[in-house]
């Protein structure tokens, strides 16, 4: 391994274990409250937009080509994305 790739494999791998946690967590926040009932708050798009900057900062040719992969995955990013959808297409266009 060159030493000009050590810093991007430290970054990318740094930045892909802190967004998969939080998507897990946000996962395992969704299975609590179908289980148990138990509301609580999941964190939009902080793991999708971490995992998507550890697979863009991947010195592995392949993996940049898959970034947006996290954003669709994570939780917080679909439920933030379709709240949005909701919020500007329904109710502003389609409210007259």
């Amino acid at each position: 391994m060159p030493m000009p790739n050590f810093p991007r494999w430290i970054f990318s791998g740094l930045f892909a274990l802190l967004g998969s946690w939080i998507i897990i967590l946000n996962y395992s926040m969704v299975v609590s409250w179908y289980r148990h009932r138990r509301h609580s708050s999941r964190i939009p798009l902080l793991g999708g937009l971490c995992l998507m900057a550890g697979m863009l900062a991947s010195p592995l040719p392949g993996v940049t080509r898959y970034a947006w992969v996290p954003l669709v995955i994570d939780l917080g990013c679909l439920f933030t994305l379709v709240e949005f959808f909701y919020a500007v297409v329904w109710l502003q266009v389609f409210k007259r």
